[in-house]
């Protein structure tokens, strides 16, 4: 079987967008010969739909968008299409949705299968909007046994857990129901050190079951998740004969009979994949806001320098904006290093000196501060001086403010409120 693997970059709610985003590369799949093309979790609504999946109206826009889409496959009669979108569950109480994997070809909707396993950790809360798969199948296609999961599907493995979270495996289930082929569609999101876990968790049910396994996984950044793609074709020995890329769109078509040579599995290494992470991210953040611009308070510091960096490689340097803001406080150094810094980017700096504006602040304070010592108090007046500065470009211009506070400042809460922490997306925060 001729099996494309469509790694994509979908729009929470956009689900007209999302289902051109999809009929590209359907119809490129069914031009040149594919059986079957797969497509990510929730690929038609956009993943993590949260509460929109409440909203009636949405999932019957979602389940209208499929049906458009069946009706499509119907110009490529020899091709089936995996696709994720939620769907009415038809239960008698419950949460009324599932989150469904639809199989369609020829004009119909083949197969649904529910997810099973809904996971509640971390930053995952799908017990609050779906209900759990009541049933378990297989479907016959194109001479092959499709066993079809939905992502946390895939996670129930006691070597990785060293216990059994949940009360089933659906993978073996698939496979005591006689699947040939497993598919697991996800929205897995990135995390450090997450891609050999992946890896070496869906090897392993490969293994187990001496079945090949196609791993389908979202790519882009959606608000404060962001998804690494790197989806994969193993072979029933669990070698991998396709690997694509992290952090950008891609599609592969794997051949299940003739998959190819063996493909060594190379994680990437961790500082580049927190990079890349962190450029993927901005730069969606910025385009599925509507954004095309931003503006960075520029220090001479290691914060706002690497999150100038990550700025310009999120969307070039043309579409940046460093400000300077100087007070009697800050060194030579630091001015020097912020203009160095703009001039080896290729970035405009803007200089605004702050001391007048202190100034201003420490006479309009002089009365109700008589009597008192000098402290944090007007330090970090000094921050949102520089606060109101960025967010008076962004009102004026349209630039988007980035802060520049990282993960550890913000943990221990080592930051000024409506100063440093000014700005629609913290960079490196996490």
């Amino acid at each position: 079987m001729k099996i494309t693997l469509a790694q994509i970059n979908t729009v929470v709610g956009d689900i007209e967008g999302n289902i051109e985003r999809i009929l590209g590369p359907v119809r490129d799949a069914g031009n040149s010969g594919s059986d079957l093309i797969v497509f990510h979790e929730m690929c038609i609504s956009g993943y993590p739909p949260r509460d929109l999946v409440e909203r009636a109206q949405f999932i019957e826009e979602s389940r209208a968008a499929l049906d458009h889409l069946a009706g499509v496959t119907r110009d490529y009669p020899d091709m089936g299409v995996v696709v994720g979108l939620p769907l009415p569950s038809h239960r008698e109480g419950g949460k009324g949705v599932a989150n469904v994997a639809a199989l369609i070809g020829g004009g119909e909707i083949l197969h649904l299968q529910e997810k099973s396993l809904l996971p509640t950790y971390d930053v995952f809360d799908e017990a609050r909007n779906f209900d759990r798969a009541e049933r378990i199948e297989v479907v016959p296609f194109k001479g092959e046994v499709l066993g079809i999961s939905i992502c946390e599907d895939a996670w129930n493995d006691p070597e990785l857990f060293g216990h059994r979270p949940y009360d089933i495996d659906p993978i073996a289930i698939l496979a005591q129901k006689g699947a040939t082929l497993l598919i697991n569609i996800s929205a897995s999101p990135f995390t450090v050190d997450k891609e050999a876990v992946r890896f070496d968790l869906l090897r392993r049910h490969a293994i187990r079951h001496n079945l090949p396994f196609v791993f389908v996984n979202q790519v882009g950044g959606n608000d404060e998740l962001v998804f690494d793609g790197r989806s994969f074709f193993l072979d029933a020995q669990g070698t991998a004969r396709e690997v694509m890329p992290m952090f950008e769109s891609a599609i592969a078509t794997v051949d299940t009979v003739s998959p190819g040579a063996a493909i060594e599995y190379v994680v990437m290494p961790e500082m580049a994949s927190i990079r890349a992470a962190l450029v993927l991210g901005t730069r969606d953040y910025l385009q599925k806001c509507g954004f095309s611009k931003v503006v960075v308070g520029l220090s001479g510091g290691v914060d706002s320098a690497v999150t100038l960096a990550i700025a310009v490689d999120a969307v070039g340097a043309a579409n940046v904006l460093a400000v300077a803001m100087p007070s009697p406080y800050s060194s030579v150094g630091s001015i020097d290093d912020a203009q160095a810094l703009a001039a080896n980017l290729g970035v405009e700096l803007h200089t605004i000196k702050i001391a007048d504006i202190m100034n201003a602040y420490d006479a309009a304070m002089m009365g109700p501060f008589a009597d008192t010592e000098r402290d944090v108090t007007e330090e970090n007046v000094q921050a949102r001086i520089r606060g109101n500065i960025l967010m008076a470009y962004s009102n004026k211009f349209g630039h988007i403010v980035l802060s520049t506070g990282n993960k550890s400042e913000l943990a221990v809460g080592y930051c000024t409120l409506y100063g440093d922490m000014s700005g629609c997306l913290a960079v490196i925060s996490d």
